[in-house]
C-alpha cells in the first residue's frame, strides 16, 4: 500500500487524525505536533530499518493503536 492510500484509508477510517497528520512531511514536523497531539516523547520508538530509513512508532493516548511513519 502506497503512502498516499494509506492516508486515503486513514481519511475515510478517522477523518480528525488524517486532518491531523496529512501535511506532516518529516521527522521535525512529526516531533513538533506529537507534544500537543498528547504523545509523550517517553513512549515513542524509532527503528532503523536500513542505513537510510526508520520506523517511527507513536502510540495514539485516546485508544490501544499506534501511528506509525516511515521517515528517511
Amino acid at each position: 500500500m502506497t503512502y498516499g492510500e494509506q492516508l486515503d484509508h486513514l481519511k475515510s477510517s478517522d477523518p480528525v487524525l488524517w486532518e491531523q497528520v496529512s501535511g506532516l512531511r518529516n521527522l521535525e514536523a512529526i516531533l513538533k505536533w506529537a507534544p500537543g497531539a498528547g504523545i509523550a516523547f517517553a513512549g515513542i520508538d524509532l527503528v532503523q530499518q536500513d542505513e537510510y530509513t526508520y520506523e517511527l512508532f507513536l502510540p495514539l493516548p485516546e485508544n490501544a493503536r499506534w501511528l506509525v511513519f516511515g521517515v528517511p
